[in-house]
């Protein structure tokens, strides 16, 4: 395999391919791919017409999606013999964010898998009306914030850049308050990372992003883009929490302003049951499964 290291100008390819397969879930995006240069080392290759997508770093080497293009057995095989050399332990050996159309291509024997959190999708028209008993509780915090607060929205500029780092230590320093447990805070510096590395190249991502501002203050955050199958998929979202409705108030109205798609993908939850009740207060009209593959114990690629 002949690997590239994977550079911005790399966009293009990648849409290229990310728009045969027309996927849901959020890692089927060129820039939620881009954003985790900072974490890892993202290589891609050709392998028989696929192009493949390898990250890497201390703890080992996987794929961060399967095979784009033909993902057929020789394809596959190629792919996990490169990992298989490169990890210690196989189950470091691995495909993420496989969607359940693709597990046929797993279907031999092989191969096994394990469902990971689904993600969720809500309806856009629905985040931005409220309407109904069942979203009384978000229209009532957003009716307190603009109540309470002299508020504007505006799109983000790179200006801003320093501005909602600074919010988001701020944010990330309310969470740790709350006591969250060892994985959650590690998530929290990861997030700040990824965070920084999306803003530094934000005028050529594609992505959208908007702010709320307070007393001329930027108060929150949020920003996500356009996944290969038309959905809008929400990244980052964050806020000062000292705030009452604040947070309802940015999702509402960045789902207003993201984007004409029907609807949005809001991600997972990431196995944390807090993040899973309050996304599954916006009563969200889908949940996409999401899947990891890895060898049998008794398969040999090599």
């Amino acid at each position: 395999m002949k690997f590239r290291l994977l550079r911005l100008s790399d966009r293009g390819i990648f849409d290229r391919y990310l728009s045969r397969v027309r996927r849901p879930l959020a890692a089927y995006a060129f820039v939620n791919i881009a954003v985790w240069r900072r974490l890892f080392t993202i290589r891609w290759a050709f392998v028989h017409g696929a192009l493949c997508c390898f990250f890497e770093s201390k703890g080992g080497c996987f794929m961060y999606l399967p095979p784009l293009g033909c993902a057929d057995e020789g394809v596959l095989k190629e792919c996990f013999r490169f990992m298989e050399e490169r990890n210690r332990n196989r189950d470091i050996s691995r495909i993420e964010n496989v969607a359940p159309e693709d597990l046929a291509c797993f279907g031999h024997g092989a191969f096994r898998h394990y469902k990971k959190c689904d993600e969720y999708v809500v309806r856009r028209q629905d985040m931005i009306a409220l309407a109904g008993n069942k979203y009384r509780h978000q229209r009532n915090l957003c009716n307190y914030f603009e109540k309470h607060y002299q508020v504007r929205v505006r799109a983000y500029r790179p200006g801003d850049h320093r501005a909602v780092l600074d919010l988001y230590d701020r944010w990330a320093a309310q969470r740790r308050e709350k006591g969250r447990d060892d994985i959650y805070l590690a998530m929290l510096d990861d997030s700040r990372r990824v965070l920084e590395t999306m803003l530094g190249s934000f005028a050529g991502s594609k992505a959208k992003a908007a702010i709320v501002e307070c007393g001329g203050r930027p108060e929150a955050f949020s920003s996500g883009f356009l996944l290969s199958d038309g959905k809008f998929c929400i990244n980052f979202e964050f806020a000062n929490l000292a705030l009452k409705g604040i947070a309802a108030y940015i999702f509402r109205e960045f789902s207003r302003r993201c984007s004409p798609s029907e609807e949005i993908n809001i991600m997972d939850a990431v196995g944390l049951d807090n993040i899973r009740r309050t996304k599954e207060m916006y009563y969200p009209a889908q949940t996409v499964p999401n899947y990891t593959v890895l060898l049998k114990d008794d398969a040999c690629f090599l």
